[in-house]
């Protein structure tokens, strides 16, 4: 019924709000059997961006005013990059207590939300993960002074969810949890595993035919190996920076250049018979696009700071079983019967080749224009 109450009110403001009005914030809380804690925060983040007083109810009463406006103005695409590398970090304005000190939450998606009429306010939809401690069984939201008095809702798995309001400033009560929380290093390897063998199989179809690619031409399996252990170092170097921040491109521009390297490859199958020795090299950098698509998605599914490292080389063992499954599968099963006959280059490698190469175009160009 408190859900209800919450949305009702929510759906009548936003019929009778103009861009200027200042409105309450939503957080919701879930934690899943690892401890790990996810934050989707629904928040008029232009107010918060131009450092409007969440106490005022009109953004026209701020100094801060005709920023605001200029911050409304912007479209989707523009807003989510000065969320992302504006002068203030929403992350440090996050605060939520839980054993004996604050959860470290990451940001890891930002959706701006949709409006027909620009003289209405706009909403954006963020998601935080973060590691619960050891032991805990229950979270304090503290609603930071810089943010509007907001809505706190705990949905669990086997209760009703709970639901507070929670001015600026001030903290909720402690939210109970369904259990305590206790991390299992294995439990979440498998986890993380899973992900990465899933991302490749099924999920990762430009990944799949990218590697089908390799092997076309590389009639000994030493070769093939060769090419893939540099794929592999090299994905793994750019989804490591990624993650950390180091390195970063989005994925408008990330995904045409994977759907490139695809032609690529199946353009060389055509023109050569067999692997030459700059073809490691040039695996080699479209790796380091692929571990930025790597990045991408784990950035979206999130690591919690606890445990980053081990989530993140987890993951990327799971992708290399993908693709060492996908080799294994294609080599053994037909490669190594029929690669050496003088009619395997004009009946399996071209043809398959001029089909991998189309499918990259299309998506090339589908990604480019979409």
């Amino acid at each position: 019924m408190k859900i209800m109450l919450i949305s009702l009110l929510f759906v009548i403001s936003s019929t009778v709000a103009s861009a200027h009005e200042m409105r309450p914030s939503v957080a919701s809380l879930s934690t899943d059997s690892q401890g790990i804690l996810t934050l989707e925060l629904v928040i008029n983040m232009e107010a918060w961006l131009a450092n409007i007083d969440p106490s005022l109810s009109d953004t026209d009463d701020s100094p801060n005013a005709e920023h605001y406006n200029q911050l409304r103005a912007l479209n989707a695409s523009a807003l989510i990059e000065v969320i992302r590398k504006g002068d203030r970090d929403i992350t440090q304005a996050i605060e939520i207590l839980a054993g004996e000190g604050r959860t470290e939450m990451s940001l890891t998606v930002i959706e701006v939300l949709p409006v027909d009429d620009i003289d209405l306010p706009r909403d954006s939809r963020l998601i935080f993960v973060g590691g619960l401690p050891n032991g805990a069984s229950s979270v304090i939201y503290r609603v930071h002074e810089t943010l509007p008095n907001t809505a706190v809702r705990l949905f669990l798995k086997n209760a009703d969810p709970l639901v507070q309001f929670v001015k600026s400033g001030q903290t909720s009560d402690a939210l109970l949890l369904d259990q305590a929380m206790e991390r299992s290093v294995g439990a979440l390897v498998v986890e993380y595993l899973g992900l990465g063998f899933t991302h490749i199989i099924p999920k990762g179809f430009d990944h799949i035919i990218f590697i089908l690619g390799l092997t076309l031409i590389s009639k000994r399996f030493v070769d093939l190996v060769i090419q893939v252990t540099a794929f592999t170092v090299a994905h793994s170097v750019t989804l490591a920076l990624g993650l950390y921040g180091v390195l970063r491109l989005p994925g408008s521009i990330v995904e045409p250049l994977i759907a490139a390297s695809i032609v690529y490859i199946a353009v060389e199958n055509i023109w050569h018979q067999r692997v030459n020795n700059w073809r490691t090299l040039v695996v080699f950098f479209f790796g380091l696009l692929h571990g930025l698509g790597f990045a991408g998605v784990l950035t979206e599914l999130g690591l919690p700071e606890r445990d980053f490292l081990i989530g993140l080389l987890a993951f990327n063992g799971g992708v290399e079983i993908g693709q060492l499954a996908i080799i294994l599968v294609a080599y053994f099963s037909v490669g190594i019967w029929v690669i050496r006959f003088p009619w395997y280059r004009e009946r399996v490698a071209v043809p398959i080749s001029v089909m991998i190469g189309l499918v990259g175009a299309y998506w090339f160009v589908e990604r480019v224009t979409g």
